[in-house]
């Protein structure tokens, strides 16, 4: 029975990592088909709502707090972060980059939501221990890495963004996207606006706890922040881009849209159930696996250039990854034979480290 659940949990964490390379792979393709990403994370987002929207209110019964009006404050600044910032950033630095090099950025969290989280003082650092020094590998690792894939391409990454068929006129910086694109650096561009998507997450790791304490039933709470997300996306959308680039036709687009929606909300189920069963640090080990799907099918599929400074960007910022779980694993108490999901927990009364902060990202909402 143990074997069997055992094989479950990383089943479903292959699944779960195919699903966000699959769903990295279709938005890089609908964005050179000269989709809006504006009406790609609108639309998806609401698919998504619909979907989860059942289990929750299934799983969640009987145990949904009051909300009161400081909650929905927080939860507003929560579905910022989390959804509107993280997603519509993920998704520009995706449609002026590439499905590789988003896929390898997410590996990043970890990274940056120590190096904030140190700045704003949550965090202890001791360069005299293992794990001190282990951190500050994993902090220049990552960012060399990132640094390494952004500044250092090869001639077929700076392609014009009219080559590649993307709707320039839906960005909110467009005059700057079109001097990046004749110049022929709009990858960095977006590399940029993805590595701060990222960053917007990681903020909504470290600000989620105010609210934890406040709101137990994290189940419901997800539901409310993605609610949340897809309300501040319709306002966002409607402000910054034109209402003929977010109306949809009855066509392939349609369905590949439903398709991503249908699939995260899977995908955020499975990762509920995985870190409930075997903790964060056990399912962040398999974000890697993201990046090496979609390095493997990216260049089949979407005839993509994969160079030797992709490949040492990734490997440099997967290894950073795997040094944040190496400490988060060492730090977890020994003596416990179960995982629990350092999201649920929060301590008043002591100052919080990485062994009480959610640095390992598990999933992007």
């Amino acid at each position: 029975m143990a074997s069997v659940k055992e094989y479950g949990a990383v089943a479903g964490m292959v699944s779960a990592q195919a699903i966000i390379a699959n769903m990295l792979l279709l938005s890089r393709y609908l964005f050179t088909q000269g989709m809006s990403f504006y009406a790609f994370v609108l639309y998806r987002q609401m698919i998504t709502t619909l979907v989860i929207a059942p289990i929750v209110f299934y799983l969640s019964r009987g145990r949904r707090p009051c909300v009161r009006w400081k909650n929905v404050k927080q939860i507003f600044l929560l579905a910022l972060m989390a959804v509107t910032l993280n997603q519509m950033l993920h998704n520009a630095g995706i449609a002026l980059t590439s499905s590789i090099f988003v896929g390898a950025m997410n590996n990043l969290i970890p990274s940056i939501t120590f190096l904030l989280a140190y700045l704003l003082r949550l965090e202890e650092l001791n360069i005299r221990k293992r794990d001190g020094r282990a951190k500050i590998l994993g902090i220049i690792l990552g960012l060399g890495g990132a640094m390494v894939m952004t500044f250092f391409k090869g001639h077929h990454e700076n392609q014009h963004l009219q080559q590649l068929g993307l709707n320039m006129e839906s960005f909110l910086l467009s005059p700057m996207l079109k001097f990046f694109g004749q110049s022929g650096d709009s990858f960095i561009l977006g590399a940029f606006i993805a590595i701060i998507g990222c960053s917007s997450f990681s903020a909504f790791l470290l600000y989620q706890e105010t609210i934890i304490e406040e709101y137990p039933c994290k189940v419901s709470l997800s539901f409310q922040i993605s609610l949340m997300g897809l309300l501040q996306c319709a306002v966002v959308s409607l402000i910054l881009d034109k209402p003929s680039a977010l109306k949809l036709q009855w066509n392939m687009q349609l369905l590949l849209i439903l398709y991503c929606g249908i699939c995260m909300g899977i995908e955020r189920f499975i990762i509920i159930m995985c870190v409930k069963e075997k903790g964060a640090v056990y399912v962040a080990a398999f974000n890697p696996l993201t990046t090496v799907i979609v390095a493997i099918l990216e260049p089949l599929l979407l005839h993509e250039q994969l160079t030797w400074s992709s490949l040492t960007g990734m490997t440099m910022v997967i290894v950073a990854l795997y040094l944040f779980i190496w400490v988060k694993a060492k730090g977890a108490p020994r003596d416990s034979c179960r995982y629990e999901d350092p999201r649920e927990t929060w301590n008043n009364n002591t100052q919080v480290t990485s062994n009480q902060q959610p640095l390992l990202s598990t999933t992007i909402l």
